[in-house]
């Protein structure tokens, strides 16, 4: 499993963060906000997952939640 943060965007500002180890980026946002998400799209209620290495950054996925508006 890798580990994830898992970060709630409202336009480019987070307004809630999460850890979480997944096999997938995807897996990692559904499992941290008990949703199921879909690719972002123009979405500006979105979700940022963000896998990190060493606690470093290394790639960005770009989802949102369904059911949330925005």
């Amino acid at each position: 499993m890798k580990t994830y943060r898992v970060e709630e965007m409202d336009g480019q500002m987070v307004f809630a963060s999460h850890a979480a180890k997944a096999k997938t980026p995807f897996e990692a946002a559904e499992k941290a906000l008990g949703l199921k998400v879909t690719l972002r799209g123009e979405a500006t209620k979105w979700v940022r997952v963000v896998e990190l290495i060493d606690n470093m950054p290394t790639r960005l996925f770009e989802y949102r939640a369904l059911g949330i508006r925005g």
